[in-house]
């Protein structure tokens, strides 16, 4: 019976190598705090945010400005025939002239918005995002897609109602942590 006593102990052993199993599943929150300086790492202009986008932007497409950016002061608009803000630049351009990638980045959202018409907005990282608005449908991008400067992602349209008595034009934004400022500061003439 002494040996099933040693057994017995022998079951408690195994058992007390149970708590090593939760033991195991602390080790799942010590990968997900590995996991964490990565978030920080995109946030912050650390290795791999920096590395996979230059955060060098170019103008989308060739064209004149026909409306700049209004840094928060009201302009009038011609579409609606009242003040508001412009929070891009309008740049002239034919439809269906390709609109290309100001910036190495990821396409975050496709959408068709009732005022602005088709927009694409890419996340160039370090808290840079850019929007393209008024596209023709046909886009040539899809979301989560990750794409260079230079980057072909839809063509002019005449999508963007809250525009439409403007030329054809690409209404071009850019945003750094969330709020909008002047593309044209950020553009490098190449």
């Amino acid at each position: 019976s002494n040996e099933w006593g040693f057994s017995g102990t022998e079951v408690s052993n195994s058992q007390s190598d149970v708590p090593k199993e939760p033991s195991s599943s602390s080790e799942t929150p010590a990968a997900s705090s590995e996991s964490q300086p990565e978030s920080q790492s995109a946030n912050a202009p650390a290795e791999s945010s920096s590395q996979t986008f230059s955060n060098t932007f170019v103008m989308p497409l060739k064209g004149d400005i026909l409306n700049a950016f209004s840094n928060g002061k009201p302009v009038k608009s011609k579409t609606l025939n009242e003040w508001r803000t412009h929070d891009g630049v309008d740049i002239k351009a034919a439809i269906a002239t390709p609109v290309k990638s100001a910036s190495d980045g990821i396409v975050t959202a496709i959408e068709e918005d009732p005022m602005w018409g088709v927009t694409i907005t890419i996340d160039h990282g370090n808290g840079y995002q850019t929007m393209y608005m008024g596209l023709n449908v046909n886009v040539s991008v899809k979301k989560d897609q990750q794409v260079e400067i230079g980057t072909v992602l839809g063509s002019v349209g005449e999508t963007a109602e809250i525009e439409i008595a403007e030329e054809p034009h690409l209404h071009f934004a850019m945003k750094k942590d969330g709020e909008w400022i002047d593309p044209m500061s950020m553009i490098q003439n190449a």
